[in-house]
C-alpha cells in the first residue's frame, strides 16, 4: 500500500502543543484538528476525542496523530476505511527531543524534569499546574501552597525546549520565572525537529507505525 503519492488529501489530528510547532511549515495539503493539551490529563476522553475525529475524517487518503502513546490515549483507536499513520514515541516530549533515546537521556540527567515550550505555556498563569486554579478559592494561602509543593514534590527541575520553530524569549524567561518561584532548578535544552519534519515531509520510516484500515492501535506496536 503506498501512501506516499504526491497529491494527497491528509487529516493531521494533534495537540495543540505539537500543532504550535508545526503550524508554520503547514502546507494547504494539510487538513488540520488540534485539541487542547488538557486532554492528556484523561487519556479516556482524549481517546474519545480522537476516535470521534478519526470518523469524520474518512473521506481522506491518510490520517496523521500527532501523537504517541501518550497515557494509552491513542490504545484502542482504528479507522475503518482510511490508514493512520502514527509517531512510533511514548508522548509529546519524545517528538519535541527528537528522539527516545535523548528523552531517556534528559531522564537519566534529572529524572524529576517538567518539560516545557510555548505549547505548554500557552497564555495562562497556571501553566505548571492547571489545576491549581480550580482550587485557589478552597484553601488559604499558606494551605495552597502546602498543596503546590506536594503536588510537585517529584520534580527538581524545570527544562524549556527550545526547537527553533519561533522566538522563545519570551517564554523562556516565563519558565525561569516559574522555576524561581517554585524553588526549582532550571535548564533550556535544545530540542529536535527530527521527528516533526519527518511528519511534514511525510519520511514515515521506522520512527512511525502505519495502520491499516480496520487495525486497533495496540502497545505492542510502540515496542
Amino acid at each position: 500500500m503506498d501512501i506516499k503519492e504526491q497529491k494527497q488529501k491528509i487529516k493531521l489530528i494533534v495537540c495543540d502543543v505539537i500543532y504550535d510547532e508545526l503550524k508554520n511549515k503547514l502546507t494547504e495539503e494539510w487538513d488540520v484538528t488540534n485539541f487542547e493539551k488538557s486532554l492528556h490529563e484523561h487519556s479516556d476522553k482524549l481517546r474519545e476525542k480522537l476516535q470521534e475525529e478519526i470518523n469524520k475524517s474518512q473521506n481522506y487518503d491518510i490520517i496523521v496523530l500527532g501523537y504517541g502513546l501518550c497515557g494509552n490515549g491513542t490504545l484502542g483507536l482504528v479507522s475503518p476505511k482510511v490508514p493512520i499513520v502514527v509517531p512510533k514515541v511514548d508522548d509529546c516530549i519524545t517528538l519535541l527531543l527528537g528522539s527516545t533515546a535523548e528523552r531517556k537521556k534528559q531522564l537519566k540527567i534529572e529524572p524529576g524534569t517538567y518539560f516545557l515550550t510555548r505549547g505548554y505555556i500557552g497564555e495562562t498563569g497556571d501553566f505548571i499546574l492547571p489545576g491549581v486554579s480550580e482550587i485557589k478559592n478552597k484553601f488559604d494561602e499558606d494551605t495552597l501552597q502546602w498543596v503546590v509543593k506536594e503536588m510537585l514534590k517529584n520534580y527538581r527541575k524545570i527544562a524549556f525546549i527550545d526547537t527553533g520553530n519561533y522566538n522563545s524569549t519570551e517564554y523562556k524567561e516565563k519558565a525561569r520565572k516559574e522555576a524561581i518561584k517554585l524553588g526549582l532548578k532550571f535548564e533550556e535544552i535544545k530540542g529536535s525537529n527530527n521527528i516533526l519534519d519527518k511528519i511534514i515531509n511525510k519520511n514515515w520510516n521506522g520512527q512511525f507505525i502505519i495502520i491499516r484500515p480496520g487495525v486497533r492501535i495496540t502497545s505492542d506496536m510502540f515496542e
